[in-house]
């Protein structure tokens, strides 16, 4: 675990050339980097202050912005100053090296650790803190601001608060036995409410993991026989020039990626070899890796080429699948074309034909199948489902037959699962694993 009684410091900004650069100092000891600095204006709390920074020699490094948050209403809880300075590399340096002299360089993560311990934010509310500045499209930022506005540890704390009222009737009569008697219609309610908390839970988690994929990126392949145009695609969607196109078949033999942003959804967006029958080793091993790729994908575009329309022949029709018919360079429109009860997109990237309509398709097919319920909060991590699953099989264990102690238990255990998600029991054992994968300075 980290040294939380130590005042500690790091650069909160991006390093290397910039306008500004914030450095961030947090813990009993802060003010002192004023004094170290040669402060000697007076520095109002929650105000801006425009000051000289001097280095022990009595040598200017800069001029800068000074500002004091007082604990404990600052990020951490405790006494933090931030310096706004010149984004130089040599004024960063200099600063750091004179802050080292009195205080400790935060390690990763630390300073939301800080935040945590002094309960300014629970353990859902920081690690949404992490995925808004990991994110890279809008739909990714808006999952992470609503985790960040407590909406999960709201919902977690009150299946727990529900688990623990049931547990504390249970409770009662095994101290108080002479004095607490549990009718039959006490039980049965008792009984009910566990099922109905089991029901609710079960429903939160089968959620398609969509908070998962929107956080990790959902992944669309490019899919079709050799030379229909994929990759072709593949580089009109990226918007760059990825995957080498020729019409030579055999081209792409191993799989390509791309990161996209498609109506706010981050797209990893992959470019396979042509599937066909082939005898070269490399190839067939590309190939391998096509039909594996396509298997896993969230979203397939599947190309045929439009001179063969006629002669298209789809064994298996999957609603996971984008039928496009490629090098459609004179069609009148991208109107759809049905062909054996399957609806064709048609497209030519060279015309610009049905190219917007596919942008568009593509985007409708994600938000049908990973759209979320605004109201209702989504799972984000692994972790939160592996201690909703874990609290869900304690109550399905949950018999009113069995002895009252076993049925406190595995309603304590219940509720010490749901616990560990949020933080409010003892967690240590996950902080090093959330907190770690932190930038040093948040």
């Amino acid at each position: 675990m980290m040294n939380i009684d130590e005042t500690i410091f790091s650069l909160s900004t991006v390093f290397g050339k910039s306008g500004i650069a914030v450095i961030r100092i947090s813990g009993d000891r802060a003010l002192k980097a004023l004094n170290h600095f040669h402060v000697k204006k007076d520095i109002k709390p929650r105000f801006a202050t425009l000051v000289d920074l001097y280095d022990s020699t009595g040598q200017l490094i800069d001029n800068g912005i000074a500002i004091y948050f007082p604990a404990p209403s600052s990020f951490t809880g405790e006494d933090v100053i931030e310096l706004q300075v010149h984004g130089s590399k040599a004024v960063i340096k200099i600063i750091f090296e004179e802050l080292s002299k009195i205080f400790v360089i935060a390690k990763p993560g630390e300073f939301s650790l800080r935040a945590f311990l002094n309960g300014k934010f629970d353990l859902t509310q920081i690690e949404g803190i992490a995925d808004l500045i990991d994110a890279e499209t809008k739909m990714q930022a808006k999952q992470a601001i609503k985790q960040m506005s407590g909406e999960l540890e709201r919902l977690y704390s009150s299946w727990r608060r529900r688990l623990i009222a049931v547990q504390s009737k249970i409770e009662a009569y095994i101290n108080f036995p002479e004095d607490v008697a549990i009718e039959r219609e006490e039980l049965e309610r008792v009984s009910n409410e566990v099922q109905a908390l089991v029901q609710s839970m079960q429903e939160y988690l089968n959620d398609n993991r969509r908070g998962e994929r929107l956080r990790e990126g959902l992944h669309v392949v490019i899919t079709g026989k050799p030379n229909v145009g994929k990759s072709t695609l593949f580089n009109f969607l990226a918007r760059r020039d990825i995957a080498i196109v020729s019409e030579y078949v055999g081209t792409t033999r191993d799989v390509l990626e791309a990161h996209i942003d498609i109506g706010g959804y981050p797209i990893i967006l992959s470019d396979t070899a042509g599937i066909r029958e082939s005898s070269d080793p490399v190839e067939l091993e590309g190939i391998d890796r096509a039909k594996k790729r396509s298997c896993e994908a969230d979203l397939r575009i599947e190309l045929f080429p439009f001179e063969q329309r006629y002669n298209i022949n789809c064994n298996v029709i999957s609603s996971n699948t984008i039928y496009v018919l490629s090098k459609a360079d004179n069609v009148a429109n991208d109107h759809n074309i049905k062909i054996n009860d399957i609806d064709f997109l048609p497209l030519s990237i060279l015309k610009g034909i049905g190219t917007k309509k596919l942008v568009y398709v593509i985007r409708e097919e994600i938000e049908k199948k990973f759209g979320y319920d605004k109201n209702v909060p989504v799972i984000t991590r692994q972790r939160h489902r592996n201690c909703m699953q874990k609290a869900i099989e304690y109550l399905r264990r949950f018999n009113m037959n069995n002895p009252i102690e076993l049925i406190s238990e595995d309603l304590r255990l219940a509720a010490s699962e749901l616990g560990a998600v949020t933080g409010i029991i003892n967690v240590e054992e996950v902080l090093d694993d959330i907190f770690n994968s932190f930038c040093v300075g948040k």
